[in-house]
């Protein structure tokens, strides 16, 4: 019976440091004297994780519950999932999740075919011509924020040519 309490893994040090740093992203503002701050941090430790107030008596899995709900209260979450989605498919950063595309993705996306006077047919040609290596060939083949912002910086680098090409017959 002892064995099923040793076996509970304690809290990391890399969940310390998360823990910490999302409760300073959340009270920040309230510019708290330390005194304070400590014991809303207790009260919202033992609230959020069901058990100790203490950060180092939390157990890996108590850690990880706490962690995400200030993540979520600080808006901490969103930013990783933001510069996750705008990062992924980039060269020298590996995707590390699978992150969805979201509907402003798509409308840029649909914003950049349309300037480029693109409709639904053309760009699928395009992407089976550009993209069919690497498993694009069509809408039905972008699963994550990485296959779209191909295709999306695909058609910005385009836009972007076609402007410098036409502001330089312009100068001539």
């Amino acid at each position: 019976m002892q064995d099923l309490f040793t076996s509970v893994a304690p809290i990391t040090p890399a969940q310390t440091r998360r823990l910490h740093a999302a409760w300073r992203d959340w009270t920040r503002k309230l510019r708290l004297a330390p005194e304070a701050d400590g014991r809303l941090r207790h009260y919202y430790v033992r609230l959020f994780s069901g058990g100790p107030a203490e950060a180092w008596e939390l157990s890996s899995a108590q850690a990880t519950r706490v962690i995400n709900w200030l993540e979520r209260l600080s808006g901490r979450a969103a930013a990783l999932e933001n510069h996750a989605a705008g990062t992924a498919g980039r060269r020298g950063f590996p995707e590390r999740r699978w992150v969805r595309p979201h509907p402003a993705a798509w409308r840029a996306l649909w914003a950049a075919a349309e300037a480029l006077g693109m409709d639904r047919e053309r760009l699928e040609r395009f992407m089976a011509g550009h993209f069919a290596g690497i498993g694009l060939r069509d809408f039905r083949d972008i699963r994550t924020m990485a296959d779209l912002n191909r295709v999306l910086w695909a058609l910005k680098a385009m836009r972007r040519r076609r402007h410098a090409a036409g502001t330089q017959k312009r100068a001539a």
